[in-house]
């Protein structure tokens, strides 16, 4: 008697189903998948695109943006800028995320994946070209700064970000003392800055300028921060014209002024009173290398007006009245017996042996100086009267 649980006729798979015990529905069921499995007919997958964007978390894209910031412009982004650019950033990662296709042909499917956007790059290329960003920071110009990056020496843009770190701490120290120390002792804005104060200081001893502890850091600060004191003779050209020289100068503007007054003093001026008002620009010219002779020139081109031709001639060739006068103030020494050192230039009696009119022989200055009223205390004039009282008495008789 046949199996009630498999109808005649079964297939293999109805016999095997029979033996193992399967009901009539779970026999067709296997079939069904049986069936499905071996079937040669295959559904083509349909064509596909997605993207993936990568989105920068905001310390990311902090980092991103003064990364770029700092290779563009050497200089990290503003918090102005941080809160326009981001915003930006993430629309355009959003936007150029890595893109990812599938398609079929025939029998074959073919994926391609498109990497997603160059922060970077699109960041540096928004610095170069975008102009909108004026309406938001209307105080940035990116293409000016570009253009001074490309022409500017990098180590001063390193300069320019050691001084807004230093500026920010000097700010917050406010006014005490100590912080400010500290902070120029461990800077490196700080300690640069000193080394250029103490480097003009030096210079400015040497040269005997005039210079207030204030004027020096302004001048320390404008020579370090254009990189003048990277090349020694630009720095010292710099230091020249803005040395100022006063008349107690001292050091090498000391050993001018001393030389010229000594000049002058030799042609009968007084330095102070003659060109008081001039010697700051002869100081500053003669510290930039003028030479100190050509301002004797002028003193003693002052000195010869109103001397005869000849006195002139010989002031040109760099003699000085003292050395023309000399013979006429031994003259004058010896007949009224009095020091030479105190007869002056400006000696009325000494300069009237030489006149614009006339030069006086030696043995008429000597005979003039005999009417001076100086000559009657001299020797020599006791002398010549107790001579003459001698004469007349022995005239008389009364003296052998």
């Amino acid at each position: 008697m046949a199996d009630p649980k498999v109808s005649t006729g079964s297939s293999a798979l109805d016999k095997i189903g029979a033996a193992g015990g399967l009901t009539a529905a779970d026999i067709a069921e296997a079939k069904s998948a049986l069936t499905s499995a071996t079937s040669t007919t295959t559904k083509t997958p349909k064509p596909t695109t997605n993207v993936y964007p990568t989105i920068s978390s905001p310390t990311d894209a902090t980092a991103l943006i003064n990364k770029v910031f700092e290779n563009v412009l050497k200089r990290p982004a503003t918090a102005e800028e941080m809160a326009y650019w981001k915003p930006l950033l993430k629309d355009a990662q959003t936007k150029g995320g890595a893109v990812q296709k599938y398609k079929v042909s025939g029998k074959t499917g073919t994926q391609t994946t498109t990497s997603g956007l160059n922060e970077e790059v699109w960041l540096t290329q928004q610095l170069a070209n975008n102009t909108d960003y004026k309406k938001a920071l209307p105080e940035i110009d990116y293409a000016a700064e570009l253009a001074a990056v490309k022409t500017t020496d990098p180590a001063l843009f390193a300069r320019q970000q050691e001084k807004a770190l230093y500026d920010k701490a000097i700010a917050s120290a406010g006014k005490d003392k100590n912080k400010i120390a500290q902070i120029e002792a461990t800077t490196a804005y700080g300690r640069s800055l000193k080394n250029i104060k103490d480097a003009i200081e030096s210079a400015r001893l040497a040269a005997g300028a005039e210079l207030s502890p204030d004027e020096i850091s302004n001048i320390a600060k404008e020579a370090y921060d254009k990189g003048l004191d990277l090349e020694k003779s630009t720095f010292n050209t710099f230091l020249d014209n803005k040395f100022k020289f006063g008349a107690t100068a001292k050091g090498e503007a000391g050993k001018t002024i001393a030389a010229l007054t000594k000049v002058a003093a030799a042609n009968g001026l007084d330095l102070q009173k003659a060109f008081g008002s001039q010697l700051p620009t002869w100081l500053s010219a003669i510290n930039k290398g003028e030479a100190v002779d050509t301002y004797a020139k002028i003193i003693r081109d002052v000195a010869k007006i109103g001397m005869p031709e000849k006195v002139a001639k010989l002031i040109d060739q760099g003699v000085d009245l003292d050395t023309i006068y000399s013979p006429y103030k031994n003259i004058m020494a010896n007949t009224l017996e009095i020091n030479p050192e105190t007869i002056t230039l400006n000696d009325p009696t000494l300069r009237s042996a030489i006149t614009a009119q006339n030069e006086i022989p030696l043995y008429e200055f000597e005979r003039a100086l005999r009417k001076d009223n100086r000559w009657q205390y001299t020797n020599q004039a006791r002398g010549e009267v107790a001579d003459a009282a001698k004469k007349i008495l022995q005239d008389f008789g009364f003296m052998g």
